[in-house]
Order: C-alpha cells, then structure tokens, then sequence
C-alpha cells in the first residue's frame, strides 16, 4: 500500500533525524533497497549517476548503524603486497572476512562494521571499521625514527597485534557522529566502478545491530517552526530572487524526559540542488 509523506523520521535513542522534503512523495515496503539493479540499458551517464546514488544510500546506511550502536575502537587495515594482493576487492574482501571470523572465534562476540577504500592512484583497497566488545592485544605505536608515541589530537594511536596481513592502526572513538561522517566518506561511487566490486558488498556489519526506526508522515511547516536545520538543498525560484527548500534536514534531541529540544545551536548548511552534493541528497528517499 502506497502512503503519501512529505517527511522522514529516523528515530535513535538520543535524537531524531527528520528530513523533509519540499514535495509529497509516496513509499512502500519496497522502496529503500541499497542495490538497485543497474541494467545494460541505460547510458553510462545514467549508470554512473545511478552508482553515486547508490552509494549516498549506502552512506547514510553507514551512519545510522554507526549513531545507534556503541563502537569503541575505529580501525584502519591495510594489505602488504607481498601477502595479499589489494587490487582484487573479492580477494581483500575475503581476507578481512577471515581475520574478522578468526577475533570472533579468539575473542568472542563483538559488534563491528567496515567500509572498504580504494586509493585513488595505486588502486589498492584497504579497509576502515569500527568495533563494540573487542579488546585485542594493542600496540601504542611509535615513530620510527625518534620513538616518540604517536599520538593525534590528543588521541594516542596503536597498532593490532592480530592483523598480520599488512598494516594497521587503531584508536579509540571520541564522538561517534564524527567517526559516522569519517567512515562513511570512504563509500564513493570509484569503488562501485572497480571490475572486482561489482555485484559485491559495500559494506560489512556483524549480526544484531541496531538500527534507528524509521517512520514516513505528513506534516506541516509549523510542526517544524520551533526547530533550525542543520542542511538545505534547495533550487533558485524562477523570478530568480528566491530559495526555495527542496530538503531540510534536522536533528532533534531527545531529553532524559522525552522533551524535543536542540541542545546546540545549529548553523544551517545551504546547498543548490544542481550541486553534487545537492542531487545526492535527492537520491535519500
């Protein structure tokens, strides 16, 4: 059954994302699928514009596994070539598969998700994460030449005992909304062009995460009125002298007593719609 809406709650336990949207639109349970097929038919503009789509999707995806569940650790893995070879994603993919089976079966349950990366010049794939419940032998890591530790913002940065298929480093997480938006700005549509990806995961997450609930309304300006939002997509009207909104994107906490406040002042991002920026968000439906 087909509902009309104009607006999207994405409810965690501390806060609601609403985005609301300049038009009604309509949803069913069959909308929202990461993996659109992408067919022989369409035109190579059509298909890459379609990827980049797909991974806005997959980016807010990211985000929200990332605001409503409790990582500790953010990781970044990367291959030596001598072991492994990076340029195959279903080869690297299914090395870090392994390793992550091998900390369960060592280490018991723990809670993880992990974007790939492919470096832009070499090729190469490497993998960023998070994890919840691991505690694994760590390293603080050191400057080579001077020994001094490494430590960046404040944070003191280790290296995993446990990967030994190349390099890597580990630190602890300090705010979880900024490692959402860090990991999930690995998630490029380059990836979804490499021969070896298609047709393979984008991301990989453990069994029985949470995940914000997410309910479709209409709604009127005035239910919004006491609230700021955070990002504005919008098109120049066509006497050429007005904005109008085409997404408004808010974040509304929620307090111990189930009061909607926002506890911080919000500094409104403004984006036009024929920006790259802007035709993504459109794609967040």
């Amino acid at each position: 059954m087909l509902k009309t809406y104009n607006a999207k709650y994405v409810r965690f336990e501390d806060h609601i994302e609403v985005i609301r949207y300049g038009e009604l639109k309509t949803h069913s349970s069959g909308e929202g699928h990461e993996n659109k097929r992408v067919t022989s038919r369409i035109t190579e503009q059509e298909r890459k514009q379609q990827l980049t789509e797909q991974a806005f999707r997959i980016k807010r995806k990211v985000k929200y596994y990332l605001q409503a569940n409790q990582f500790t650790l953010f990781w970044t893995l990367t291959f030596n070539d001598q072991k492994v070879n990076a340029k195959n994603y279903v080869y690297s993919r299914k090395r870090l598969q392994a390793w992550l089976k091998y900390q369960r079966e060592k280490f018991g349950k723990f809670a993880y998700l992990f974007i790939p990366e492919l470096h832009p010049e070499s090729g190469r794939i490497h993998f960023h994460g998070v994890t919840g419940g691991l505690d694994p032998p760590l390293t603080a890591a050191r400057y080579p030449k001077s020994g001094r530790r490494i430590v960046k913002n404040g944070v003191q940065i280790f290296n995993s005992d446990n990967w030994q298929n190349g390099f890597s480093t580990v630190s602890a997480i300090q705010d979880k909304n900024k490692a959402a938006s860090y990991i999930a700005k690995y998630v490029t549509k380059e990836l979804m062009l490499l021969p070896t990806a298609y047709h393979q995961p984008r991301y990989f997450v453990s069994r029985g995460l949470k995940q914000p609930t997410v309910s479709y309304r209409k709604i009127s300006e005035e239910d919004l009125a006491m609230f700021k939002p955070k990002f504005v997509v919008g098109h120049v009207a066509s006497d050429k002298k007005h904005f109008e909104s085409d997404i408004s994107i808010y974040r509304i906490d929620i307090s111990a007593d189930g009061e909607l406040l926002q506890n911080a002042p919000v500094e409104t991002a403004w984006k036009l719609r024929n920006s790259e920026r802007g035709t993504n968000m459109d794609a967040d439906k």
